[in-house]
């Protein structure tokens, strides 16, 4: 009996196989299409509220909601979940200090938990050529460089495909770069189809990568509405625009003692009650090194990489960690300020400047939980940062054109220190 195939007036096997393939991407196309005409554009928003401080997985996905919401004073803040700590916990944080008045500098926030260096290089490469305002920060969380390079085993399920496929397409971005790039991103477990196809290495990569892009496009434009919604109205101070002037940064010292004071009542840690009493007994740093992450500092020294190739002009936020509550978890001192001089060596290496607040570990204050920037904290960031985008000395600044960062002693306002609080629990 002969084949199928070979039946007079019957197509080849392969002939029917591409008009399957054919069919089938029509047939996506039109559900897509409707889709498409049913949905927003990725740029919709209400001009009446502010985005810079919208902490959200979807916003930092989409450059097009991201750019087209940005205020006019925005500078790219690449972070985790430090972004997460909003104004009815830290009273003190970036939306209240700078989105609630017009000080001309904004942090457009970038990131969300478990986004690490290099998830971070990538953003910085999809976004970095496009903004107006080519100085930027990285906050560099110590817990990145934790035991086997902190949370990097949860990379694949962060992994962003819109951001990566514009990570691929910049073309101020060298061919090392991406490559070096594209090889962790595989190493790390997204699969090797994937990168192909945002490359667009053959023809049929490239046909994948149209359906992928139009997917992603649609989710981001269903998801995104949600992002305008969760955005705050803007204040009156920042609709009236007019200009408020620096923030005083030791009256704002002064308040964050005050609500440090308020929120931190059943403890000696500084750690606010809620937290305590939640989290007390978590002994994720006990018996952490800061020594076995290489991919990791390798990473960080990539995105500083990228931000060179783009025109980003970065400032590496050096978080310290709880003094006191690492000493309770016998991580010691000499461990600690090994990984503070390594950060420091990256920075100093590519020529980039550093916000460095390794003196503040035993600041009270300056952490409202035992990992994210707290009432002191965000005061003090807030203020390198303004200092960095205005080219001006700060106790904390170092690298770069900065010099030596002098630390707390010069800084002044030192506030409670944490030092003697004791291993047991209030």
């Amino acid at each position: 009996m002969a084949n199928r195939s070979d039946t007079p007036g019957a197509a080849p096997s392969g002939m029917r196989l591409l008009r399957a393939v054919l069919a089938g991407l029509l047939a996506a196309a039109l559900v897509l299409a409707g889709a498409n005409a049913l949905l927003p554009a990725q740029t919709a928003h209400d001009p009446a509220r502010l985005y810079d401080y919208v902490y959200s997985g979807t916003k930092s996905e989409s450059t097009a909601f991201t750019l087209a919401t940005m205020s006019d004073d925005g500078y790219l803040a690449f972070g985790s979940s430090e972004f997460y700590i909003s104004k009815d916990k830290v009273a003190q944080c970036p939306q209240q200090v700078l989105g609630e008045n017009v000080t001309g500098v904004d942090l457009t926030y970038v990131g969300e938990a478990y986004d690490q260096s290099l998830w971070q290089a990538i953003a910085v490469g999809a976004y970095g050529s496009q903004v107006k305002n080519k100085k930027a920060m990285i906050v560099v969380s110590p817990q990145w460089f934790f035991k086997g390079n902190g949370d990097q085993g949860k990379f694949a399920s962060k992994f962003s495909y819109a951001l990566y496929r514009q990570f691929a397409d910049n073309p101020s971005i060298s061919d090392e770069t991406k490559a070096y790039v594209r090889s962790r991103v595989e190493q790390l477990g997204v699969d090797a189809k994937t990168t192909a196809s945002a490359h667009r290495d053959t023809p049929l990569d490239a046909v994948n990568d149209a359906v992928r892009t139009a997917a992603d496009d649609l989710r981001l434009r269903s998801e995104l509405p949600s992002v305008v919604n969760q955005a705050p109205l803007k204040s009156a101070v920042r609709a009236a625009g007019e200009p408020t002037g620096e923030p005083d940064w030791d009256a704002l010292l002064e308040e964050a003692d005050a609500s440090g004071d308020a929120a931190c009542t059943t403890n000696d840690y500084g750690v606010y009650d809620a937290y305590w009493q939640k989290n007390s007994g978590y002994d994720a740093e006990r018996g952490q090194t800061f020594s076995q992450a290489d991919e990791e500092y390798a990473d960080l020294a990539c995105f500083l990489q990228v931000c060179r190739e783009t025109g980003i002009e970065p400032l590496v936020v050096i978080l310290p960690v709880h003094g006191a509550w690492y000493d309770r978890e016998g991580v010691s001192a000499d461990e600690r300020q090994a990984y503070y001089e390594r950060v420091r060596g990256i920075a100093d290496a590519a020529g980039t400047a550093y916000a460095d607040f390794s003196t503040c570990e035993y600041e009270k204050y300056f952490l409202c939980d035992t990992v994210h920037p707290g009432w002191r904290g965000w005061v003090r960031i807030e203020q390198a940062f303004y200092d960095f985008v205005h080219d001006r000395d700060d106790a904390f600044l170092g690298g770069g054109s900065f010099g030596a960062a002098e630390g707390l002693d010069a800084a002044g306002n030192a506030g409670a220190s944490l030092a003697g609080a004791g291993e047991a629990a209030s």
